[in-house]
């Protein structure tokens, strides 16, 4: 995959950090690429020149992100297959833990990060690129299956709409937790986006066994 494998330059490096910044605070569709570049000190047609398009540079983003924690997530599908009895915690962990593993490695501060996350899984009309779509699409088929052994009676159609509802919570609770401490006017605190995750998994683990 180009935009992941690849080693990147140091401006390019520049304008994907610049760009995930801008994007996790306003958006994919409310930052100019004039904002972009003049946060990474480059020039407009550096754009075109790295990554072909603003679409493009998009894409590098996602793919920077997305792809680490696809690997993750499968790696540690396969650590759990090889124990004897597979639950709904131990799946959803392995399946939104990654997160975490992204955020150390991110220069994107911890709020920001899951902003940028959040967006990534609820933003439209963003549509994912085909590569990424592909290691989604391969991701989501195992961990069906792997739902479907520690589920059983379960179909593949209702895992997947399980699987998506479970997604759609961590995608509000990535975009909106500012919100929600505004609104419970202190009695939500804040808190780190790993404590957040363990209560993402105990909401999800309860409405995947309902």
């Amino acid at each position: 995959m180009a935009v992941v494998t690849e080693k990147r330059s140091g401006t390019e490096l520049a304008l994907i950090e610049a760009a995930s910044a801008l994007f996790a605070e306003r958006g994919f569709e409310g930052v100019s690429l004039r904002e972009i570049t003049g946060r990474a000190g480059a020039n407009v047609a550096s754009v075109k020149y790295y990554f072909g398009s603003r679409e493009g540079l998009i894409d590098a983003v996602v793919g920077r992100m997305a792809w680490p924690v696809n690997e993750e997530r499968l790696r540690r599908l396969d650590a759990l297959d090889h124990k004897t009895e597979l639950t709904v915690r131990a799946l959803l962990g392995a399946f939104f833990e990654p997160l975490i593993t992204e955020v150390q490695s991110t220069p994107l501060g911890e709020k920001l990060f899951a902003k940028l996350m959040g967006r990534l899984v609820g933003e439209h009309p963003y549509e994912f690129p085909e590569e990424v779509m592909g290691q989604f699409r391969e991701v989501a088929g195992r961990y069906v299956t792997a739902f479907m052994e520690a589920c059983p009676g379960l179909s593949s159609e209702e895992v997947f709409w399980r699987i998506h509802f479970s997604f759609g919570v961590l995608s509000n609770t990535l975009m909106h937790g500012d919100l929600l401490r505004k609104i419970s006017e202190g009695a939500v605190g804040d808190e780190a986006l790993s404590k957040t995750l363990n209560r993402v998994i105990d909401f999800c683990e309860a409405g995947f066994q309902k």
